[in-house]
């Protein structure tokens, strides 16, 4: 009697169990279109009663079975193609690692508040939401490993935000000159020596930082028709390889040549060539940035030039510190020098270089001389305060030019009211160069109340950096990064793409939304860029279709139809011999 008992009894897990591999079956049949949905099969597991005794047993065992969920998150659905073009498709193990709003907004900014939960997901038909997020139609938000400000990489994982992108200017390779330097002499054997200052131009580095940029011009006190020109770091941001070149004018005041220090020539001297100089600068961790001055064509009418003694020269911006006096140790600027203005903020300005010392060679050119600038950079608006300190322009490191930084506050009328700190004393600051102590006069220094700052001629010295553009939109590369698109033709990575990889990627926990949170069956995710950890590559433009297999589930809904059946076959046979051993009685 207890033999029909038990058969009911499995009867019904049996019932339950299809139920359960019938309720798999058809979330399949469901998701068979949803993107990256990973299809589950039902495995069956009996669980065995009674007594074993060897290989037999003493009276039938009752046995029911249990239905296992499996999960096939390894499984890797067909890329199809999508209009979408911010979609994506892994070729891999990897999985995106996303997130979820907390519904709630930073009051300061705005800017959505994510949830640190992390889920994993190969659902990547990814799109913008209202703010820039990039968001998955299941309402995870995509993390990856985003730029700061300089366009270096974060290695911290955050939200993918493709709003309000700006452009970083692009690198400069290269200065073009386009002044008058200088007069051409009456007497070429009874000349004042002439100097020339470019204004700066701003040039960036591979960070897209900048950094201001001058040229000084020093005319030979031998010939007036040579000049030695050097490119100098005109706000003590970078340091530029000590140069010095020679160039040389026609009488007409056109180029004729360019030379080294050594007095080798640069280029060609063949009219119509281009007339170069090269020159490295050291910014961002002492990258090295290689540039080119370009001073227009040997026999040109335009670039570098001299003119007739009856014409103007073009207007210099910046004054060379001078000794007061042959030998002195008292150093001063020739002139007045406005380095800023009394509303300004974040202002800088640096004098151009001064050759510290005494010796030259036959062609006038410095022997055994250090350059020194004096470098003043704003550190407060209200009042204008500013730091001053003696530097090697080429070299900031330069320890034959020792000087504290000192404090100079000025009045409202641009005026200097006091000068602390360091080793001011009044108006004069000091400096040990080449190990000879020299006192550096500020009186001729002040700022403008005209909300300008007389810049000399900002069309002498300019740059090929693009600095602007406007943001049209973004593609994402089979790499993972991801790249902004400007108007003006350029490309800039913004960020890459983050994906996980797991021990055991079937041990995830499945929540809505074809998502999946680590447990401790699937171990801890390792999370890096596209390619690494076998995480394999994207294919934008595409997404991960389902892997629910249509044929074949359909027919596993046929077989668990007919099982269904039989047990309920089973149920009702066991009812009707219940029935008749009750009515044995009758």
């Amino acid at each position: 009697m207890s033999g029909v008992f038990n058969a009911l009894s499995t009867a019904v897990s049996g019932i339950n169990a299809q139920s359960d591999a019938f309720t798999n079956l058809s979330n399949n049949i469901a998701n068979s279109q949803t993107t990256g949905y990973k299809a589950t099969t039902t495995s069956f597991a009996d669980f065995v009663a009674g007594n074993l005794r060897g290989n037999s047993t003493s009276q039938a065992e009752s046995n029911t079975v249990q239905a296992v969920s499996v999960q096939h998150v390894d499984n890797a659905g067909t890329a199809t193609v999508s209009t979408n073009s911010l979609a994506m498709d892994i070729s891999g193990n990897g999985m995106f690692v996303t997130t979820r709003p907390t519904g709630a907004s930073s009051l300061s900014s705005g800017q959505t508040i994510f949830s640190s939960q992390k889920y994993y997901t190969r659902n990547g038909d990814f799109s913008t939401d209202k703010k820039g997020y990039l968001v998955n139609t299941a309402g995870y938000y995509l993390q990856g490993y985003m730029t700061d400000s300089t366009g270096a990489l974060s290695t911290s994982l955050s939200q993918v935000n493709l709003n309000n992108i700006a452009f970083k200017p692009t690198m400069t390779t290269q200065l073009n000159f386009n002044a008058a330097i200088g007069k051409l002499p009456d007497d070429k054997a009874n000349f004042t020596p002439q100097t020339y200052t470019s204004a700066t131009t701003t040039a960036y580095d591979n960070n897209g930082s900048p950094h201001k940029i001058a040229t000084q011009w020093q005319e030979s006190k031998y010939n007036p028709l040579v000049w030695n020109v050097s490119v100098y770091d005109a706000d003590g941001t970078g340091s530029i390889a000590s140069n010095s070149f020679q160039v040389t004018f026609n009488t007409s005041g056109a180029l004729e040549g360019i030379q080294d220090s050594s007095g080798k020539q640069i280029g060609s001297t063949i009219t119509g060539t281009a007339a170069e100089i090269p020159f490295v600068a050291k910014y961002s961790a002492n990258t090295e940035q290689d540039m080119t001055l370009n001073l227009g064509t040997i026999g040109g009418t335009s670039g570098a030039t001299m003119i007739s003694a009856k014409s103007s020269p073009s207007p210099s911006q910046a004054n060379p510190l001078l000794s007061a006096s042959a030998n002195s140790s008292q150093l001063t600027v020739a002139s007045q020098s406005i380095i800023g203005t009394t509303t300004g903020s974040n202002q800088s300005y640096m004098t151009s270089p001064a050759y510290i010392g005494t010796q030259t060679d036959n062609n006038g050119n410095p022997v055994n001389q250090t350059p020194v600038s004096l470098k003043w950079t704003q550190i407060s608006a209200s009042p204008q305060t500013w730091t001053v300190q003696a530097v090697n322009p080429y070299d900031a490191a330069d320890n034959n030019v020792s000087s504290q930084a000192s404090t100079v506050t000025f009045n409202s009328n641009g005026t200097i009211n006091s000068v602390s700190g360091g080793t001011a004393n009044n108006d004069t600051i000091t400096a040990q160069i080449n190990g000879t102590k020299y006192d550096i006069g500020l009186n001729k220094f002040s700022l403008t109340t005209d909300n300008s700052v007389s810049a000399g001629d900002g069309s002498a010295l300019t740059n090929d950096s693009i600095t602007s553009g406007i943001y049209t939109g973004a593609q994402i590369d089979t790499d993972g990064s991801i790249m902004a698109q400007f108007d003006n033709g350029y490309s800039q990575l913004i960020g890459k793409v983050a994906l996980a990889t797991f021990n055991n990627v079937n041990g995830l926990q499945a929540v809505d939304g074809q998502a999946y949170k680590a447990t401790d069956r699937s171990g801890s995710p390792t999370t890096g860029l596209v390619g690494q950890n076998g995480t394999g590559t994207i294919t934008p433009g595409y997404t991960e279709a389902s892997t629910t297999n249509l044929t074949g589930d359909l027919s596993a809904l046929i077989v668990a139809q007919e099982a269904y059946a039989a047990n309920t076959k089973i149920v009702t046979t066991a009812d009707t011999m219940l029935q008749q051993t009750v009515a044995m009685k009758q």
